[in-house]
């Protein structure tokens, strides 16, 4: 009888631990099959987009880092050159600020922008657009892809009768509006599934997108449209922490995305109010304090501390006072190779501009003399000539003259 016992004993510790092998086996095999999901590839993409982390020397990614990555530029010079020529690629930039600063407009405008040929200081590429507020106007797109058009049949014209007759910078055959508007993909996104199940399918469709023709280089810009909207239209007993994790995914999923594919990935966030009583001063992620004494309240952006952390650049896109009503400023807030400063800018008909920019007309040789310094004060293909349709030679940043009755575009 003792033996039995001692038997039934030892059978009872061996079956307890094989129920802790299997629970643990499972336990894993789940976790692989949720990692992969959020990856949102087959298991042979994971590998390329989720691969093992290396070891490089710093002297490596230096030799990287000085190898030049030609940016997306806005064609505002204030913000390219706050940004040191533009949006750079491999890294994810985020546009913060309140309704109506123009972050949509920024983007639209960099997705015609992504287009410019290489002889003019572009990149050649494609854009995709992942509209979650249904905020994407096409017809805005148009108007900018028409003055780009425009601008780039300028400058080839300018810098032909710089030459002495020589023939200018040739512009490709297919650079019109039609196939610049082909070269933007909209993806609208309803909810937060939708919005997370199109970011985990993007590797695929920039696959299919590669070596598509000789002058095109493939999509080079992604842009999210907002990253906020799904997230705070949440009920009041969402698991804030598995919201979370869900942005910390899709911020990690962006950050790899444009590291493999070397694009540009520029995502828009909200503002959000938020009570403290605490004092005024900086916030942590660097934007100033918008304080309310009377109500103890100031405006921050949305999605909280670990959000901040997550993006490689932060832009604050915020309005100018009454007097300037149409004057925007974009302050670099957060960047980890620029200095920290701001921009002022307005949104015209024609997109971006600088603050500078005029809407009466000006003269060719106006707008040639322009184009001739600009250019020599920077490379050619280094950064394009920020020449602008309606430039005035002699503008003084400080002193622009807009039509009152121009649209305001938010």
């Amino acid at each position: 009888e003792l033996g039995l016992g001692s038997d039934s004993v030892h059978i009872q510790e061996a079956a307890a631990i094989v129920r802790e092998i299997e629970s643990a086996v499972q336990l894993v095999t789940t976790s692989n099959i949720d990692r992969h999901s959020c990856n949102g590839v087959s298991n042979q993409k994971s590998n390329e987009i989720a691969r093992p982390s290396t070891t490089r020397t710093a002297a490596d990614i230096l030799s990287s880092h000085l190898e030049f990555k030609r940016p997306i530029v806005s064609f505002c010079q204030s913000i390219d050159s706050l940004l040191g020529g533009g949006f750079a690629v491999s890294e994810v930039t985020e546009l913060v600020g309140l309704p109506g600063v123009g972050k949509t407009q920024l983007c639209i405008q960099l997705c015609v922008d992504v287009a410019l040929p290489k002889q003019f200081g572009g990149v050649c590429g494609e854009a995709l657009y992942i509209d979650t507020e249904g905020s994407f106007v096409p017809e805005r797109a148009l108007d900018m892809a028409d003055a780009l058009v425009n601008h780039v049949t300028k400058s080839s014209q300018s810098s032909s009768n710089r030459s002495a007759g020589k023939p200018g910078r040739i512009i490709p055959e297919r650079f019109n509006e039609e196939n610049i508007l082909d070269g933007i993909h909209v993806f609208r996104v309803h909810d937060e599934a939708s919005l997370v199940a199109t970011i985990q399918s993007l590797p695929g469709f920039i696959r299919s997108r590669e070596n598509r023709s000789d002058d095109i280089t493939g999509v080079k810009l992604v842009v999210v449209d907002s990253i906020a909207f799904h997230y705070r239209s949440i009920g009041p007993n969402t698991n804030y922490k598995a919201r979370t994790q869900s942005l910390m995914k899709i911020a990690a999923f962006l950050s790899d995305l444009a590291t493999t594919f070397d694009l540009a990935v520029v995502v828009v966030n909200q503002m959000t109010t938020k009570i403290d009583n605490s004092g005024r001063g900086a916030i942590s992620d660097g934007t100033k304090n918008e304080w309310d004494s009377s109500s103890g309240s100031r405006v921050t952006p949305a999605l909280g501390e670990s959000w901040a952390h997550a993006t490689t650049t932060r832009l604050l896109l915020s309005e100018g006072n009454a007097e300037n009503s149409d004057v925007r400023h974009c302050t670099l807030v957060k960047s980890p190779h620029k200095p920290v400063g701001t921009a002022s800018y307005i949104v015209t008909e024609m997109g971006i501009r600088d603050t500078n920019f005029v809407c009466h007309s000006s003269s060719n040789d106006e707008i040639n003399d322009h184009a001739a310094q600009i250019e020599a004060q920077q490379p050619l293909l280094q950064q394009p000539p920020h020449q602008q349709e309606e430039f005035c030679a002699d503008a003084d940043a400080s002193k622009y003259n807009v039509d009152s009755k121009r649209p305001r575009y938010q």
